[in-house]
């Protein structure tokens, strides 16, 4: 018997091989694993492209991001704190403010699914919204950054004194608020009778 391969077979089949060797190479890390053996992503790589299954849920995966590419990143995110598996872990890690564009360490706890994920800016990276339950994605340990930006508006909602209602809203209110007494009051007048 003969084999005969042609060279697309042998090309492809080499192809084929360095794809396993890498998916194989992105293995659950624990936080404790050595550095030198922890596998470097890339600023597109995804938690979903592993195709975890739902056991996983819950297990830390520890990733170190390259440092950003220096043309414009186009990677996307969606939610805050909380984020979809199907966002970009660097630009997540950076909203986060675990990591910047340097790169570096991030340790990734994958979640059951979230019903909403909230889209915001932070870091300079803006995310996006995202409706209907899918798994997601946490980051765990301390950031390395915080926004001051959130921080500030957080000062100024305390500072800022409250509005006061205008006439019409305090008439609406109190009527509303009489009506409901009234009603109230004839309810147990009918309660005694």
């Amino acid at each position: 018997m003969k084999l005969s391969l042609s060279s697309k077979t042998i090309i492809l089949g080499f192809l084929s091989a360095i794809l396993t060797t890498e998916l194989l190479s992105a293995k659950i890390v624990k936080a404790q694993t050595k550095l030198n053996s922890v596998p470097e992503i890339g600023w597109s790589t995804r938690l979903s492209s592993f195709e975890l299954e739902s056991q996983n849920i819950g297990q830390v995966f520890t990733f170190k991001c390259s440092p950003a590419p220096s043309n414009s990143i186009t990677t996307l995110v969606w939610g805050t704190n909380i984020y979809t598996v199907h966002s970009s872990l660097c630009q997540a890690g950076v909203h986060a403010g675990m990591i910047n564009k340097d790169g570096g360490l991030i340790n990734v706890e994958l979640t059951s699914g979230e019903l909403d994920y909230q889209g915001s800016d932070r870091f300079g990276v803006k995310t996006r919204s995202y409706e209907g339950q899918i798994d997601g994605i946490k980051f765990v340990g301390n950031p390395i950054a915080q926004d001051l930006r959130e921080e500030s508006s957080i000062e100024d909602r305390k500072n800022k004194p409250r509005r006061r209602p205008s006439g019409i809203e305090r008439a609406v209110g109190n009527g509303v608020r009489r009506g409901i007494e009234r009603t109230i009051s004839d309810s147990i007048r009918d309660i005694f009778r």
